[in-house]
């Protein structure tokens, strides 16, 4: 039996947020909707922005358990006038018992009965922290050993449901998560934590399979815990058609349990709560849940070769979440077969509506965010947000292929002054092993503006019913000015009396060159007229 007393996640304060004044508050997830009309709450506020993302997915899985919409109608309802927090209580109460962490019951996101002689420092639960190659290595530059020893039990818990969310491989038999190791998450932004939330749950209408019965606390199909687990020890795995689609938002891969009984009074080593259940350790045995054939709403896919069916998730990757990411998680990259998350699709269409427009702004907001995994290890943490535009059925092709030309071109250009600046600086450029991507990094930062900008001149144009070609030189002229600009920093022209002024010279001209490979590749990315008929007088 625990002595710990039970922390439940639906009945007690456990989530930290900001309202609009600024205040910080504690709260459960029914009080969301809390002071909404005078005084709303704005967005989560927790320690790690790994554990952000994570508790608005929480909340996010929750509403979508346990009140999903009908309809389309029912969900422009709950987003323009909120259920009150009553409301939300009387809605998540009855899931209550698959919320426990303590006590003698199932336990959130936990397998009972796999207390084993080896146990795990609860620093293993949180993604990033080194691990036992790095100490015995002594490489744990950046994340040092020894600074989590002990987590209250709410940072406990949302660091249980991260690792479930986001489960990297971690090795032989150590499941990844619903949607592989490190996915990326896209969410439609709201002006509130509410609208965040709502925006992004998806009426019954659009679900992959039906769903009759009402969700219920003890429906292993849904919470896995809270019966016997489905292990993948045999081989087995787990598809949609196995279990409730639900289940996408409370996966299982890692069987884990925390060591409650061994929990004392202390200091929690993220929050900074003093807590008489700091738990310093935990259990976890190889074979989870091995899930299979998973579309995640929340999350951009593309396909497995150009004629596959199979979809796999799309994960962040070296370089960030720049306007270069524009493709793929706001408008469908036809070329490389992404496809953007189901909640981004439905967002266009739910926008039609001024109300819905009133409410999560003019020009909303898709907020990407997740790991860069190489295998089991992350490699960073990213996060931006990127303007979701509003287009006519009538042109959107149009202006999807014109996005996707100045993406393209974008890349081209950034990838050309990397390689002009190595052609200044190295006699053997194509030998050098230095990484020189802070090149391709900064370009993307500069034009990242313009842009968008020019996005928005492009949607007025083809609005209008114009040519957007001069949108387009436009663009072009822009790259070639950063391009020159970096090209000037990065390879030291601007001292030809100290440097290789030949090699120099070269690589100037070879940025400049119309003929070049990489630049014919920016003019066709462009679809920009012929360069010698233009040559002659058209620009």
């Amino acid at each position: 039996m625990s002595l710990i007393p039970s922390l439940n996640l639906i009945e007690d304060p456990w989530i930290p947020v900001i309202r609009q004044d600024g205040s910080q508050d504690m709260i459960t997830p029914w009080q969301i909707t809390s002071q909404h009309g005078t005084n709303p709450i704005r967005s989560v506020a927790s320690p790690r922005p790994d554990f952000n993302g994570a508790l608005v997915q929480f909340l996010i899985g929750l509403c979508q358990t346990a009140l999903p919409p009908e309809n389309q109608r029912d969900w422009r309802k709950c987003l323009t006038v909120p259920p009150s927090p009553d409301e939300l209580k009387v809605a998540f109460s009855p899931l209550a018992g698959a919320f426990v962490i303590g006590g003698d019951g199932p336990q959130f996101m936990q397998e009972r009965g796999i207390e084993d002689k080896k146990i795990w420092q609860i620093d293993s639960l949180l993604i990033g922290m080194p691990e036992k190659e790095k100490i015995k290595d002594n490489t744990d530059w950046f994340q040092k050993r020894g600074t989590v020893d002990g987590l209250c039990p709410r940072c406990a818990a949302l660091a249980l449901f991260t690792l479930q969310t986001n489960a990297p491989g971690g090795g032989r038999g150590h499941m990844t998560s619903v949607r592989g190791g490190g996915p990326m998450t896209t969410l439609v932004l709201g002006e509130t934590l509410w609208q965040t939330v709502w925006a992004n749950v998806v009426d019954m209408e659009n679900y992959s399979h039906p769903v009759d019965d009402p969700p219920a606390a003890d429906d292993a199909r849904l919470f896995p815990w809270m019966g016997e687990v489905r292990t993948s020890a045999g081989g087995e795995m787990t598809t949609p058609e196995d279990v409730h689609p639900c289940q996408v938002f409370w996966g299982l891969p890692r069987r884990i349990l925390l060591d409650l009984e061994g929990a004392s009074s202390g200091t929690c080593d993220l929050c900074g709560a003093e807590t008489d259940r700091c738990i310093t350790t935990f259990w976890t045995k190889p074979y989870g849940v091995k899930y299979a054939g998973w579309v995640h709403p929340l999350s951009p896919y593309y396909r497995n070769g150009k004629n596959s069916t199979e979809l796999l998730p799309v994960h962040p990757q070296p370089g960030g979440i720049t306007y270069q990411s524009w493709l793929g998680v706001v408008i469908d990259d036809r070329d490389e077969g992404k496809h953007i998350s189901k909640v981004t699709t439905l967002i266009k269409e739910r926008a039609e509506k001024s109300s819905v427009q009133e409410l999560i702004g003019r020009k909303p907001s898709i907020w990407a965010y997740g790991y860069d995994m190489d295998n089991k290890k992350p490699r960073c943490w990213y996060e931006g947000t990127l303007p979701l535009l509003t287009i006519d059925d009538a042109w959107k092709e149009e202006f999807e292929e014109t996005a996707s030309g100045m993406i393209r071109a974008a890349s081209e250009m950034a990838k050309n002054v990397q390689w002009c600046v190595k052609v200044a600086l190295y006699d053997n450029p194509a030998d050098v092993k230095g990484d020189l991507s802070v090149i391709n990094a900064r370009f993307l930062q500069a034009t990242e503006g313009r842009f968008y900008d020019g996005l928005d001149t492009v949607a007025r144009a083809l609005a209008a019913g114009e040519d957007t070609l001069g949108v387009r030189w436009e663009w072009l002229k822009d790259l070639q000015t950063e391009a020159k600009t970096l090209f000037g920093e990065y390879s030291q022209i601007d001292s030809i009396d100290e440097i290789n002024a030949q090699r120099a010279v070269k690589a100037w001209g070879l940025l400049n060159s119309p003929a070049s490979k990489s630049n014919k590749k920016v003019w066709k990315a462009l679809s920009l007229p012929d360069q010698k008929k233009s040559g002659k007088g058209e620009r």
